[in-house]
């Protein structure tokens, strides 16, 4: 085999070597997510060595989201509530009437109960569906020298991990 050919089998290997990787990770991520709903746990050497850890944040609160539905219907009020200054003539917001209104209208849709409904003309609000926590792992700074020092010792089979046997996940 040339060492051409050499090269482009090692980037194929090395290819499919990140694709395993990424596979194992999603996996491995996914049953760290059915396991723990929320914390940080910590991963060691059989010699007691750190490897890093894993956390998984507490959901996120998705907060209502100002949409201003007919800016025609908004600026007689806008400028009847907040004053003149809250709009150009050109007839757009001002960076202070969008926060101006973006405050008004939270307060209202939080004192209505958080419904989407109003009557103020040309804004509605809107509540994001929750994110979901993504579980991520921080490993340890000298992590690559522990992870082949597990493996020479047989504390690790680096093959399992990346489900090489027959492709089987």
């Amino acid at each position: 085999m040339s060492a051409i050919e050499t090269t482009v089998r090692n980037l194929a290997a090395i290819a499919a070597a990140k694709k395993l990787l990424a596979e194992a990770e999603d996996r491995e991520k996914a049953a760290l997510a059915s396991q723990v709903t929320r914390g940080t746990n910590y991963a060691y050497t059989l010699a007691g060595e750190e490897l890093g850890y894993a956390t998984v944040p507490k959901p996120t609160q998705p907060k209502p989201v100002v949409t201003i539905t007919d800016e025609a219907q908004v600026f007689p009020w806008l400028v009847e509530a907040f004053g003149p200054d809250v709009i150009e003539e050109r007839v757009v917001l001002t960076d202070q009437g969008r926060a101006s209104l973006e405050a008004y209208v939270l307060e209202a849709h939080k004192a209505a109960g958080s419904e989407d409904y109003f009557d103020l003309p040309g804004v509605s609000v809107s509540v994001p569906p929750a994110k979901a926590p993504t579980p991520r792992f921080t490993p340890a700074k000298n992590v690559v020298e522990l992870v082949r020092g597990m493996a020479a010792a047989g504390e690790l089979n680096l093959g399992e991990v990346l489900a090489l046997e027959g492709g089987a996940q």
